[in-house]
Protein backbone atom coordinates (compact mmCIF):
# COMPACT_ATOMS: atom_id res chain seq x y z
CA UNK A 1 0.00 0.00 0.00
CA UNK A 2 2.82 2.37 0.92
CA UNK A 3 4.56 1.76 -2.40
CA UNK A 4 1.34 2.55 -4.28
CA UNK A 5 0.94 5.82 -2.40
CA UNK A 6 4.58 6.77 -3.05
CA UNK A 7 4.21 5.91 -6.72
CA UNK A 8 1.10 8.09 -6.99
CA UNK A 9 2.82 10.99 -5.25
CA UNK A 10 5.86 10.69 -7.51
CA UNK A 11 3.63 10.50 -10.58
CA UNK A 12 1.79 13.68 -9.57
CA UNK A 13 5.05 15.51 -8.83
CA UNK A 14 6.41 14.60 -12.25
CA UNK A 15 3.14 15.22 -14.07
CA UNK A 16 2.61 18.81 -12.96
CA UNK A 17 5.82 20.28 -14.45
CA UNK A 18 5.11 18.49 -17.73
CA UNK A 19 1.57 19.81 -17.72
CA UNK A 20 2.76 23.35 -16.94
CA UNK A 21 5.35 23.14 -19.75
CA UNK A 22 2.73 22.13 -22.32
CA UNK A 23 0.30 24.81 -21.10
CA UNK A 24 2.91 27.54 -21.68
CA UNK A 25 3.91 25.96 -24.97
CA UNK A 26 0.33 26.05 -26.26
CA UNK A 27 -0.05 29.63 -25.00
CA UNK A 28 2.98 30.85 -26.96
CA UNK A 29 1.81 29.05 -30.11
CA UNK A 30 -1.65 30.53 -29.78
CA UNK A 31 -0.80 34.15 -28.98
CA UNK A 32 1.98 34.40 -31.57
CA UNK A 33 0.52 32.41 -34.44
CA UNK A 34 -3.22 31.79 -33.97
CA UNK A 35 -4.75 34.64 -31.97
CA UNK A 36 -5.52 36.68 -35.10
CA UNK A 37 -7.28 33.80 -36.78
CA UNK A 38 -11.06 33.97 -36.99
CA UNK A 39 -12.83 31.74 -34.48
CA UNK A 40 -14.99 29.21 -36.33
CA UNK A 41 -18.68 29.98 -36.22
CA UNK A 42 -21.30 27.52 -35.02
CA UNK A 43 -22.12 26.79 -38.67
CA UNK A 44 -18.45 26.08 -39.44
CA UNK A 45 -18.21 23.82 -36.43
CA UNK A 46 -21.31 22.00 -37.60
CA UNK A 47 -19.97 21.51 -41.12
CA UNK A 48 -18.24 18.34 -42.22
CA UNK A 49 -18.65 14.84 -40.89
CA UNK A 50 -19.08 13.82 -37.27
CA UNK A 51 -15.42 12.85 -36.81
CA UNK A 52 -14.17 16.24 -38.04
CA UNK A 53 -16.66 18.11 -35.82
CA UNK A 54 -15.61 16.06 -32.80
CA UNK A 55 -11.91 16.67 -33.44
CA UNK A 56 -12.46 20.43 -33.87
CA UNK A 57 -14.26 20.72 -30.57
CA UNK A 58 -11.83 18.47 -28.69
CA UNK A 59 -8.74 20.30 -29.94
CA UNK A 60 -10.33 23.69 -29.23
CA UNK A 61 -11.36 22.69 -25.72
CA UNK A 62 -7.96 21.22 -24.83
CA UNK A 63 -6.07 24.20 -26.23
CA UNK A 64 -8.30 26.63 -24.32
CA UNK A 65 -7.81 24.61 -21.16
CA UNK A 66 -4.03 24.63 -21.47
CA UNK A 67 -3.96 28.39 -22.09
CA UNK A 68 -6.29 29.22 -19.21
CA UNK A 69 -4.38 26.90 -16.87
CA UNK A 70 -1.09 28.61 -17.74
CA UNK A 71 -2.57 32.06 -17.04
CA UNK A 72 -3.84 30.91 -13.65
CA UNK A 73 -0.43 29.41 -12.83
CA UNK A 74 1.29 32.65 -13.83
CA UNK A 75 -0.81 34.54 -11.28
CA UNK A 76 0.62 32.30 -8.55
CA UNK A 77 4.29 32.97 -9.34
CA UNK A 78 5.72 34.91 -6.34
CA UNK A 79 7.86 37.30 -8.41
CA UNK A 80 6.48 40.43 -10.09
CA UNK A 81 9.26 40.66 -12.66
CA UNK A 82 8.68 37.09 -13.83
CA UNK A 83 4.90 37.52 -13.96
CA UNK A 84 5.11 40.74 -15.97
CA UNK A 85 7.66 39.17 -18.33
CA UNK A 86 5.25 36.30 -19.04
CA UNK A 87 2.27 38.64 -19.44
CA UNK A 88 4.21 40.79 -21.91
CA UNK A 89 6.13 38.22 -23.95
CA UNK A 90 4.11 35.01 -23.63
CA UNK A 91 0.61 36.49 -23.73
CA UNK A 92 1.39 39.76 -25.58
CA UNK A 93 -0.34 41.99 -23.02
CA UNK A 94 0.55 45.68 -23.42
CA UNK A 95 1.93 46.83 -20.06
CA UNK A 96 3.44 50.26 -19.48
CA UNK A 97 6.33 51.08 -17.16
CA UNK A 98 5.95 50.36 -13.44
CA UNK A 99 2.70 48.43 -13.89
CA UNK A 100 1.99 46.25 -10.87
CA UNK A 101 -0.30 43.23 -11.17
CA UNK A 102 -0.57 41.53 -7.81
CA UNK A 103 -0.91 37.78 -7.40
CA UNK A 104 -3.96 35.74 -8.27
CA UNK A 105 -4.89 37.74 -11.37
CA UNK A 106 -7.09 35.99 -13.91
CA UNK A 107 -7.01 37.17 -17.52
CA UNK A 108 -8.92 36.25 -20.64
CA UNK A 109 -7.34 37.20 -23.97
CA UNK A 110 -4.46 39.17 -22.41
CA UNK A 111 -3.33 40.03 -25.94
CA UNK A 112 -6.31 42.42 -26.00
CA UNK A 113 -5.36 44.05 -22.69
CA UNK A 114 -3.59 47.41 -22.42
CA UNK A 115 -2.49 48.92 -19.08
CA UNK A 116 -0.83 52.34 -18.87
CA UNK A 117 2.28 53.15 -16.87
CA UNK A 118 2.13 53.26 -13.10
CA UNK A 119 -1.21 51.46 -12.81
CA UNK A 120 -1.84 48.93 -10.05
CA UNK A 121 -4.12 45.88 -10.25
CA UNK A 122 -5.02 44.37 -6.88
CA UNK A 123 -4.92 40.74 -5.80
CA UNK A 124 -7.32 38.24 -7.39
CA UNK A 125 -8.66 40.63 -9.99
CA UNK A 126 -10.32 39.35 -13.17
CA UNK A 127 -9.61 41.11 -16.46
CA UNK A 128 -11.80 39.66 -19.18
CA UNK A 129 -10.33 41.32 -22.27
CA UNK A 130 -12.03 39.20 -24.94
CA UNK A 131 -13.52 42.39 -26.41
CA UNK A 132 -10.64 44.66 -25.32
CA UNK A 133 -9.83 46.40 -22.05
CA UNK A 134 -7.83 49.63 -21.99
CA UNK A 135 -6.65 50.92 -18.62
CA UNK A 136 -5.02 54.36 -18.39
CA UNK A 137 -2.09 55.61 -16.34
CA UNK A 138 -1.83 55.76 -12.53
CA UNK A 139 -5.02 53.76 -12.09
CA UNK A 140 -5.59 51.90 -8.83
CA UNK A 141 -7.66 48.71 -8.57
CA UNK A 142 -8.47 47.35 -5.11
CA UNK A 143 -8.59 43.68 -4.18
CA UNK A 144 -10.78 41.50 -6.39
CA UNK A 145 -11.88 43.99 -9.05
CA UNK A 146 -13.70 42.31 -11.95
CA UNK A 147 -13.86 43.72 -15.49
CA UNK A 148 -16.08 41.74 -17.87
CA UNK A 149 -15.96 42.80 -21.52
CA UNK A 150 -18.08 39.85 -22.69
CA UNK A 151 -21.23 38.16 -21.51
CA UNK A 152 -23.89 35.66 -22.58
CA UNK A 153 -26.84 36.78 -24.64
CA UNK A 154 -29.90 35.94 -22.55
CA UNK A 155 -32.10 36.21 -25.65
CA UNK A 156 -30.09 33.58 -27.51
CA UNK A 157 -31.94 30.21 -27.50
CA UNK A 158 -28.59 28.46 -26.92
CA UNK A 159 -27.41 31.03 -24.31
CA UNK A 160 -24.32 31.78 -26.38
CA UNK A 161 -22.13 34.85 -26.33
CA UNK A 162 -23.01 37.67 -28.70
CA UNK A 163 -19.78 38.72 -30.48
CA UNK A 164 -21.67 41.00 -32.88
CA UNK A 165 -23.13 43.19 -30.14
CA UNK A 166 -21.58 46.64 -29.91
CA UNK A 167 -20.17 48.38 -26.86
CA UNK A 168 -18.18 45.50 -25.39
CA UNK A 169 -14.87 47.34 -24.93
CA UNK A 170 -14.11 48.60 -21.41
CA UNK A 171 -12.10 51.80 -20.97
CA UNK A 172 -10.72 52.96 -17.64
CA UNK A 173 -9.17 56.42 -17.88
CA UNK A 174 -6.20 57.92 -16.00
CA UNK A 175 -6.16 58.10 -12.19
CA UNK A 176 -9.36 56.14 -11.69
CA UNK A 177 -9.73 54.41 -8.33
CA UNK A 178 -11.85 51.25 -8.18
CA UNK A 179 -12.41 49.96 -4.65
CA UNK A 180 -12.38 46.30 -3.59
CA UNK A 181 -14.86 43.97 -5.30
CA UNK A 182 -16.00 46.50 -7.90
CA UNK A 183 -17.52 44.88 -11.00
CA UNK A 184 -17.48 46.64 -14.37
CA UNK A 185 -19.79 45.26 -17.06
CA UNK A 186 -19.29 45.31 -20.86
CA UNK A 187 -19.14 48.56 -22.77
CA UNK A 188 -18.48 50.91 -19.85
CA UNK A 189 -16.11 53.87 -19.88
CA UNK A 190 -14.93 55.18 -16.52
CA UNK A 191 -13.88 58.80 -16.87
CA UNK A 192 -10.62 60.34 -15.69
CA UNK A 193 -10.15 60.59 -11.95
CA UNK A 194 -13.43 58.86 -11.10
CA UNK A 195 -13.84 56.87 -7.88
CA UNK A 196 -16.05 53.79 -7.55
CA UNK A 197 -16.74 52.54 -4.03
CA UNK A 198 -16.26 48.99 -2.78
CA UNK A 199 -18.70 46.39 -4.04
CA UNK A 200 -20.32 48.62 -6.66
CA UNK A 201 -21.49 47.28 -10.03
CA UNK A 202 -20.81 49.63 -12.95
CA UNK A 203 -23.43 49.15 -15.68
CA UNK A 204 -22.97 52.39 -17.66
CA UNK A 205 -20.43 55.14 -18.31
CA UNK A 206 -19.04 56.98 -15.28
CA UNK A 207 -18.42 60.74 -15.35
CA UNK A 208 -14.87 62.06 -14.91
CA UNK A 209 -13.95 63.02 -11.33
CA UNK A 210 -17.22 61.68 -9.96
CA UNK A 211 -17.62 59.51 -6.85
CA UNK A 212 -19.90 56.52 -7.34
CA UNK A 213 -21.28 53.70 -5.22
CA UNK A 214 -24.04 51.09 -5.09
CA UNK A 215 -25.68 48.46 -7.27
CA UNK A 216 -25.99 49.68 -9.92
CA UNK A 217 -23.32 52.33 -9.36
CA UNK A 218 -24.67 55.86 -9.12
CA UNK A 219 -23.01 59.22 -8.65
CA UNK A 220 -22.93 60.33 -5.01
CA UNK A 221 -20.36 63.10 -5.11
CA UNK A 222 -17.52 64.95 -6.86
CA UNK A 223 -13.77 64.45 -6.57
CA UNK A 224 -11.38 67.39 -6.64
CA UNK A 225 -9.81 67.91 -10.06
CA UNK A 226 -6.34 69.08 -8.99
CA UNK A 227 -4.91 65.57 -8.59
CA UNK A 228 -1.54 64.97 -10.23
CA UNK A 229 -0.10 61.93 -8.42
CA UNK A 230 2.14 59.48 -10.25
CA UNK A 231 2.56 55.89 -9.09
CA UNK A 232 6.18 54.77 -9.33
CA UNK A 233 6.35 52.65 -6.21
CA UNK A 234 7.87 49.20 -6.12
CA UNK A 235 5.57 46.22 -5.56
CA UNK A 236 5.39 44.38 -2.27
CA UNK A 237 7.86 41.47 -2.61
CA UNK A 238 6.51 37.97 -3.24
CA UNK A 239 2.86 38.99 -3.56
Amino acid sequence: MTSVVLFCMLFILLLKPVFVFFSYFFSIIYFYFLSNETTPSQQEYASGNLLVRTMRRALGDYASGFIFYSILQTGKIPFHTVRNFIYRYFYKASLGENVIIYSGAEMRRPDKLKIGKGSIVGHHSILDARYFIEIGENVNFGHGVWLWSGQHNHRDPSFGSDPKAKGKRITVCDRVWLGPRVTVLPGCTIGEGAVVGAGAVVTKDVEPFSINAGIPAKKIGERNRDIDYVFNRKPIPFV
